[in-house]
C-alpha cells in the first residue's frame, strides 16, 4: 500500500472513529436524560399535591377472569362485595372531603361488573361528583349480558366504560358497537386495543425485609393508584387488598393502623394529600427494583410464587 493509500485508509479510520465517538455521547446523553426524566418523575410524584386528582373504589374483592400474579390478588380472593351503604358513605364523605373537586373516579375491584348493585353505585357516584370524569374499569366479559337497564344508567349520569383487552375469546367488536348504540362513552385501557395484554410481576417480600425509604422511592403506584374501599383510604392496590394474600398463604403480613386513612375520621383534604406522599410501614414488604414488565398473561395456579 502506497503512502497516499494509507493516509486515505487512515483518514478513513480517524473519520469512523469520530462517528463511533458522537454514537456514544448521543446514547450516553439520552441515557442522562432518561434518568434524569424518571428523577424528577418519581420526585415529582412523591411531593404532596395540591389536589386530590384521581382514585379507584374497590366495590368488591373478586373477578371472574384470574389473572396470574394479580396486583389487586382479586385471583385468589374469596366472594366479597362491600356493601352499597358503605360505598355511598364512602362518596359523600369524599364529596365533602375535596368539595367535589377530583378529575377522575374508576368504579374497579375485583372485576366491578359482578357487583348486584353497581348500577345504584353509579348514580351515587355521579350524585356525589357532578363534574368529575367517572370510569367503570373492566375485564368487558359480562357486558354483552348487561341489561338495558344497565347501560341507561351510565348514559344517564355520563358513565364512561374502559375495557382492559385480554387476550381471551371475547367479542370486542360488538361490545364497543353495544356501547355506541347506548350512547356511553367507552375507550380501552392503555393501549391494550392494539397490543397483546402482558403483565407486571410484583415481587412481595414476605421477610418484611425492604428498606421502606427505597421501595417507596421505586414504587410506580405513588400518588397514582390510591384506592378507596370501605371507609379506607390507601396509597395502592397491594395493600388495599394485602388481607386477601395474607388468608390464602396463612401469612402474617402486618398491616399498621397508619398503613391506610380513615376518611370518616378527618375533615381535612390536607390530611389525606399528606398522608399519599410519605412512605407506609407496609413498604418493607414490597420489593418494587425487582418488579418485572412485560410478562405473559396467563391464568393464575395460586401459588405463591406469582407473587415472590
Amino acid at each position: 500500500m502506497d503512502i497516499q493509500n494509507q493516509l486515505e485508509y487512515l483518514e478513513k479510520q480517524v473519520e469512523e472513529l469520530k462517528e463511533a465517538v458522537l454514537k456514544t455521547e448521543l446514547r450516553t446523553r439520552n441515557h442522562m436524560n432518561t434518568l434524569y426524566f424518571r428523577f424528577q418523575d418519581r420526585t415529582l410524584r412523591q411531593k404532596r399535591r395540591p389536589m386530590l386528582s384521581a382514585f379507584a373504589v374497590n366495590i368488591l374483592d373478586h373477578c371472574n377472569l384470574n389473572c396470574k400474579g394479580c396486583d389487586n390478588f382479586s385471583c385468589i380472593a374469596d366472594e366479597k362485595f362491600v356493601s352499597l351503604n358503605s360505598i355511598i358513605k364512602d362518596l359523600s364523605q369524599m364529596s365533602a372531603l375535596t368539595q367535589e373537586n377530583v378529575m377522575l373516579i374508576s368504579i374497579s375491584g375485583g372485576e366491578p361488573l359482578l357487583h348486584p348493585n353497581l348500577p345504584e353505585i353509579l348514580e351515587n357516584a355521579r350524585k356525589y361528583f357532578p363534574h368529575t370524569l367517572i370510569e367503570v374499569v373492566t375485564n368487558g366479559i359480562l357486558l354483552l349480558n348487561k341489561d338495558r337497564a344497565f347501560w341507561d344508567t351510565c348514559k344517564e349520569n355520563n358513565i364512561g366504560i374502559v375495557v382492559t383487552k385480554y387476550p381471551i375469546e371475547l367479542n370486542h367488536e360488538e361490545i364497543e358497537k353495544t356501547a355506541k348504540e347506548n350512547h356511553v362513552n367507552f375507550r380501552y385501557q392503555g393501549n391494550t386495543k392494539t397490543v397483546v395484554k402482558t403483565m407486571d410481576k410484583i415481587f412481595i417480600d414476605t421477610t418484611a425485609y425492604q428498606n421502606v425509604a427505597v421501595s417507596f422511592w421505586n414504587c410506580p403506584y405513588v400518588n397514582k393508584c390510591q384506592t378507596l374501599k370501605d371507609g379506607k383510604f390507601y396509597p395502592c392496590p397491594i395493600l388495599a387488598n394485602a388481607e386477601i394474600f395474607n388468608r390464602q398463604f396463612d401469612l402474617n403480613m402486618k398491616i399498621y393502623e397508619e398503613d391506610s386513612l380513615d376518611i370518616h375520621k378527618t375533615n381535612n383534604l390536607e390530611d389525606l394529600l399528606s398522608y399519599l406522599c410519605k412512605p407506609k410501614s407496609f413498604c418493607c414488604y414490597c420489593n418494587t427494583v425487582s418488579r418485572t414488565k412485560g410478562n405473559k398473561w396467563e391464568v393464575t395456579k395460586k401459588c405463591i410464587t406469582e407473587w415472590t
